[in-house]
């Protein structure tokens, strides 16, 4: 067995990793027969209290734009559709079973920042680009991170040394000090156990393929379009929590311009509601997000920088002269 199969196994075997409840995994198996009764996917979730909770703030939320409030899971489910009760049912259950644990070192507000904030953006994009896939990409958003919780919780001692590194001034990014030091990636791991949850290939494929760099990438290993754009949200978090470099936007505008003819007003376009839809995401999924003044500001100088930032993008894959 290869050492990066023993991580997953190990990861696998933890008593600290969600594993879906016998209702979610049920509301899963129903909802992905799109000609599923949604009275019977509401039965399935009124067993559960958390999920009826859950299923009511979302049909409520002011994110989706209802205006007359329901405190029917039946309602519920009616207006959010088969998608979005697929994806609230999967999103609280990964709130839940990562807010049980909290490994040393493991920062949670910070986490959870980057998720929503990768969750939005994906979510966004797709609205745009993909409207069928809007919901699969907010979770999967969610779920790139998914697997940085996993090893925290499934092999802490192991996992102590990359967040201590993290930490260091000048850190490599999160993926490279994994690989480095484990043989593989938080996104390698994710992608493993969410397909033991039998998630949809997209989801798991998105998930893996969520640190792709088109600069660095030969074309023939590009992801599909909406592997690309969760991979492009994933880099639109990683601005909003560690400031807008340039390395960071051109690798941004690098993604979008393979999913846009105009990636500056798509980029603005997401600017624009992105730090209210995060704020409503976490409220929805009653998630403590701690300050976001630094994603405001982040985000803020991204705006003012668009126009003569994307002035000097190349496009050109495996060119980085414009922002080395």
């Amino acid at each position: 067995m290869s050492s990066t199969q023993a991580i997953i196994d190990q990861v696998r075997a933890s008593p600290k990793i969600p594993a879906p409840s016998q209702t979610v995994f049920k509301v899963l198996e129903l909802t992905r027969d799109s000609d599923c009764d949604i009275r019977i996917v509401a039965s399935a979730v009124s067993r559960d209290s958390g999920l009826t909770a859950q299923l009511l703030r979302e049909a409520n939320s002011a994110l989706y734009g209802f205006n007359t409030p329901t405190s029917n899971v039946g309602d519920a489910c009616m207006r959010l559709g088969l998608k979005r009760v697929r994806a609230a049912v999967i999103n609280q259950h990964v709130v839940d079973g990562l807010g049980r644990t909290k490994p040393e070192g493991f920062d949670t507000s910070r986490y959870w920042q980057s998720a929503f904030a990768t969750s939005v953006a994906a979510r966004d994009i797709c609205e745009d680009i993909l409207p069928r896939l809007a919901a699969a990409a907010s979770t999967a958003g969610l779920l790139c991170d998914f697997g940085i919780g996993l090893m925290a919780f499934g092999i802490p001692q192991r996992y102590a040394s990359v967040l201590r590194q993290l930490r260091m001034p000048g850190a490599r990014p999160i993926h490279e000090i994994e690989r480095r030091e484990l043989g593989l990636t938080h996104a390698d791991v994710g992608a493993a156990i969410l397909q033991d949850w039998k998630l949809e290939t997209e989801i798991i494929d998105a998930v893996r393929q969520h640190h792709f760099d088109p600069l660095m990438s030969a074309a023939d290993e590009a992801p599909s379009k909406f592997a690309a754009a969760v991979a492009a949200a994933a880099t639109l978090a990683d601005i909003a929590l560690n400031g807008s470099e340039m390395e960071a936007v051109g690798l941004l505008f690098a993604h979008v311009e393979t999913l846009s003819s105009n990636p500056d007003a798509l980029v603005q376009k997401l600017l624009d509601n992105i730090v209210k839809h995060i704020q409503q995401t976490a409220e929805t999924l009653k998630v403590e997000l701690g300050s976001i003044d630094a994603i405001k500001a982040n985000f803020e100088d991204l705006s003012r920088d668009i126009p003569d930032v994307s002035a000097r993008m190349s496009f050109k894959p495996m060119d980085r002269s414009a922002f080395e």
